[in-house]
């Protein structure tokens, strides 16, 4: 009987263990193909908001990586690929906006205030901005 009454007492505990440590898929860019001096690239991206770790790729390729610091929204990336100097600047609201709290939603009231409360990257191709990928 001590048996059956502790084994129904740890159930829901079990249960829930297993609930809580399902990780959130990382969220996938929408890729898009830039033309730059007569080449074809494809860049995309994923964000992991488990492990704060943003990656962008060029056609397939993982070119740049980084995480946002605490409390900041924005992430300037650099990197060079096949000869070409790629760089990018982020700016991810849901970082802030996922603190919760009073700082949540006062970082969430000025980031609606200044039209900035989506996640997107810009991507730069030697300074110049050819393409925008939206998380």
């Amino acid at each position: 009987m001590k048996k059956k009454s502790l084994l129904i007492s740890t159930l829901p505990l079990i249960i829930f263990t297993g609930c809580a440590s399902t990780p959130t898929p990382p969220i996938q860019a929408q890729e898009k193909t830039i033309t730059h001096e007569g080449k074809e690239y494809t860049v995309g991206g994923q964000y992991d908001v488990d492990r704060n770790n943003l990656q962008l790729t060029v056609n397939g390729d993982p070119v740049m990586k980084g995480s946002f610091p605490p409390y900041t929204p924005t992430l300037n990336l650099a990197s060079e690929y096949q000869n070409l100097d790629i760089s990018s600047y982020c700016y991810f609201g849901s970082v802030l906006n996922n603190q919760g709290g009073v700082f949540g939603a006062v970082a969430g009231a000025i980031q609606s205030s200044n039209a900035k409360s989506g996640d997107k990257c810009d991507i730069k191709i030697a300074g110049e901005k050819v393409e925008s990928l939206f998380f």
